[in-house]
């Protein structure tokens, strides 16, 4: 929740900061916008410019949708909202990389070793330029990324989404790792953990 936490605050803060001047003597009616909260945002060690947070919130879109394509398009939209699921909820999580984009892309340099396995098995990771489905899928897998990545950093989850679900796997495997875990839901093509 602290991690959620800082980027709330950062969001917050860039979304009133950018609509001050606009505001003029208005500004002063804002209530839920304090100095403390300023000076407090400002002077942390990860601070970042509007900017650099806009920058990162799309890279973090881009390597959802991504994953979301890769791992789950052609499947119902609930297992596409659930692969977004467990993406957002390895990123809550202490064990894994605390970005979106370092969870999806974790051990990609290990050929057949990462978590998700379009990331590792040596064809292009970008997506949408085939026919008429593979561009709706990718578009659409994008659109689902947005939503899911605004709801996350707004401490909410979308209604098809799995809360506790970290891992999953298509049907035609059986992962050693599997039995270790208990199953919370069966979604198209999916099992998920």
């Amino acid at each position: 929740m602290a991690r959620r936490g800082h980027a709330i605050v950062g969001l917050v803060c860039s979304i009133a900061m950018s609509i001050f001047p606009a505001l003029g003597a208005q500004a002063e009616d804002i209530t839920m916008l304090t100095q403390d909260m300023v000076l407090q945002y400002v002077s942390q060690e990860n601070f970042m410019t509007t900017n650099d947070r806009k920058e990162l919130a799309a890279s973090e879109v881009y390597c959802l949708g991504q994953a979301i394509y890769h791992e789950s398009r052609g499947e119902p939209d609930s297992g596409q909202w659930a692969v977004a699921s467990v993406i957002l909820n390895r990123v809550e999580s202490r064990t894994y990389p605390d970005t979106v984009c370092g969870v999806v892309f974790q051990n990609a340099h290990l050929r057949n070793r990462c978590q998700f396995s379009f990331a590792c098995d040596g064809r292009p990771d970008d997506g949408g330029g085939g026919n008429i489905i593979d561009r709706e899928s990718w578009v659409q897998s994008h659109l689902m990324a947005q939503i899911a990545y605004r709801k996350f950093l707004e401490g909410k989850q979308h209604e098809d989404g799995l809360t506790t679900a970290m891992h999953f796997h298509t049907t035609n495997v059986n992962p050693s790792w599997a039995s270790a875990y208990v199953e919370v839901a069966a979604i198209g093509n999916h099992i998920f953990y």
